[in-house]
């Protein structure tokens, strides 16, 4: 009896690992610094790793195919007490898998530069949404919160906002922090205006842009009507068209094009020229230092050349056979 019940218990064990926590995301710590004792960093990438994914984040149950997959790298050049790191500069990245398909498209590629935190070897890591405990948690949860939130809104219309809204409280509890990142009068691409724009009214098509270019967009691209599915990623870029005309130099408008410029281009290659001369001029209108990159749209592609999506090729780039 004592067996089948550790059995049991073991086995609940097992699915409640493989059917809750939300995240697949590699921390890497690394340093510049010469001379020094590496086991410290090494601890500091295990206790990261084991606070992104093995605690839970919501209140929804991810399988494992579920799982939001990404990367946040983090380069310290600086230890200068015991407790005290600065990083050169912390690397944030997020993909999502594209509908029956091999393909992975970027979400966010964004980096943080700069960036000052503690960390006492051996003490646990401490999050909660509405209490500042120090630097590094809360930047950490931040940016799963907005993984979380990228995520939901491109299988779902505005499906992230709640995320959105815990991002915002976080950006709000750490207020008083004395680190930069996290006030609104430092600069325009940090942690307050990436909240700040998504929680904002005004820029709410931004949600419509994610869910639109993704669901409607991308995961549609394998089957029998990529001409529709086209048709979704434009409306996605016009409603890009329309944030950025509410403010430009928005950082969700900026993050959005860096991590999807290149794909752009791809995917309208073989498209009909006057949806080729509309993604042209929209995109140079939002981006105009990269007027030349859209430019390469005009480029026919090759008649042979299969439709369809692939994978990244190995300098991280796009293959011209994946649109």
């Amino acid at each position: 009896m004592k067996k089948t019940l550790l059995i049991l218990s073991s086995l609940l064990i097992i699915s409640s690992t493989l059917f809750s926590q939300e995240f697949k995301v590699q921390v890497s710590v690394s340093t510049t610094i010469q001379g020094t004792d590496r086991k410290i960093y090494e601890n500091i990438q295990k206790a990261l790793n084991d606070f992104v994914n093995s605690r839970k984040w919501t209140n929804s149950n991810y399988k494992i195919e579920e799982k939001i997959e990404g990367s946040i790298s983090i380069n310290i050049k600086e230890h200068s007490s015991q407790e005290d790191f600065k990083a050169d500069f912390i690397n944030i990245q997020l993909r999502r898998p594209v509908y029956n398909s091999s393909y992975t498209t970027t979400m966010l590629n964004t980096q943080e530069t700069d960036y000052f935190f503690k960390y006492q070897e051996g003490a646990p890591l401490e999050f909660e949404q509405n209490t500042y405990y120090d630097n590094l948690t809360s930047t950490i949860a931040f940016y799963l919160y907005y993984f979380l939130a990228i995520d939901a809104d491109s299988f779902a219309p505005s499906g992230g906002v709640q995320y959105f809204q815990i991002c915002q409280n976080i950006v709000t509890a750490a207020q008083k922090s004395a680190q930069k990142g996290w006030k609104s009068f430092e600069n325009q691409k940090n942690k307050y205006w990436m909240s700040e724009n998504y929680n904002n009214g005004a820029y709410r098509q931004m949600h419509d842009v994610w869910y639109n270019y993704h669901l409607m967009g991308l995961d549609k691209m394998s089957g029998d009507n990529q001409s529709e599915a086209k048709n979704n990623i434009l409306l996605a870029i016009e409603s890009l068209q329309r944030v950025n005309r509410e403010k430009t130099q928005l950082v969700c408008v900026q993050q959005f094009i860096d991590a999807k410029a290149d794909e752009i281009v791809q995917i309208f290659k073989n498209a009909p020229d006057n949806e080729k001369d509309k993604v042209i001029t929209i995109m140079s209108e939002i981006n105009p230092s990269n007027t030349s990159k859209y430019e390469q749209i005009r480029t026919q592609q090759n008649q042979n050349t299969p439709s369809g999506l692939g994978s990244p090729n190995s300098s991280g780039g796009y293959n011209n056979s994946q649109f």
